[in-house]
């Protein structure tokens, strides 16, 4: 039994937006779902930057039938809000809405990760997933604030493992995994020996290799294909790899459920690098997909 998954950073309402999203943009959104469910065979998406209308209208547009809706935008103790919804296929399984994991620094609250659990019909082998949204590298004191957010996250995991559950981390961390808030502060390595030898800490991180083009350079090329995130730059790199999924290491000793890495990393839905690449489209994200498989 198979079970893909994806995250996508969708851009329908960034932060501080306030304007209507156009017409236009929500319907490429919706193709882009359309296209993760029926080419790439999931049954979960998980979105962020969106709000309750931009939700709405997205889903009004998609041509996928039967899929269940649940937006998370609760409010913090300072009135900002939540970012994350997700859309999946309620016929194999429910999504358990569980706590709002927030966190505070000095009189800032932070949006640390939404934990949903995700429960089978067929057996009773439930996910526990983590998905976030972490400050934008735009803020001024960013980098402390995702510090900080992996700080409590990884609180919130380490309560979860010691309860022996299978754990899937998915985001947009604003981080690379070589930075500290995922590599120190999460614990998350893609040294699978290293993972193997302590599951029951170590979290699994296959994103690494997005850090890199997976085909050497060949002269008249124009572009790369590393990276999950583009941001027209000068003099620094215009792709980073800030969107993640993250396993805990039951995935690759134990089970049930193990990782299927061959179909695990970056997107590239036709037409979406071009909108990507084009500074005048509000995309500036690829979706990221998991796989995983059960063995019983």
């Amino acid at each position: 039994m198979n079970f893909n998954f994806s995250f996508w950073n969708c851009a329908a309402s960034p932060p501080g937006q306030r304007k209507r999203t156009s017409e236009s943009v929500i319907t490429d959104i919706a193709c882009v779902i359309d296209y993760l469910f029926s080419q790439c065979s999931v049954e979960f998406v998980a979105l962020c930057e969106v709000n309750r209308t931009s939700f709405l209208r997205i889903k009004e547009k998609l041509a996928t039938p039967g899929l269940t809706p649940l937006l998370f935008n609760n409010k913090t103790a300072t009135g900002s809000r939540f970012d994350i919804g997700c859309l999946y296929d309620s016929t194999r399984f429910e999504v358990i809405t569980g706590k709002t994991h927030t966190g505070n620094i000095g009189t800032s609250t932070l949006k640390i990760a939404q934990q949903l659990t995700l429960e089978f019909h067929q057996h009773h082998l439930p996910l526990q997933l983590l998905v976030s949204h972490w400050p934008s590298r735009l803020h001024s004191i960013a980098e402390d604030l995702r510090n900080k957010c992996s700080i409590g996250l990884r609180g919130f995991v380490d309560n979860l493992l010691s309860a022996s559950h299978q754990l899937i981390l998915m985001g947009d961390y604003n981080d690379e995994p070589h930075d500290r808030s995922l590599f120190k502060n999460l614990s998350a390595t893609n040294d699978r020996r290293l993972v193997i030898s302590k599951p029951d800490y170590w979290l699994y991180n296959p994103f690494w290799k997005t850090l890199a083009a997976s085909t050497p350079f060949t002269h008249g090329e124009t572009h790369h294909d590393f990276g999950t995130c583009y941001s027209k730059a000068n003099n620094r790199n215009a792709w980073a790899a800030f969107d993640q999924i993250l396993f805990s290491g039951s995935f690759l000793t134990t089970g049930p459920w193990y990782l299927k890495e061959s179909d695990t990393g970056t997107v590239l839905p036709p037409g979406l690098r071009q909108a990507v690449l084009d500074t005048k489209h509000v995309f500036d994200h690829f979706p990221v997909m998991g796989s995983i498989i059960l063995k019983e």
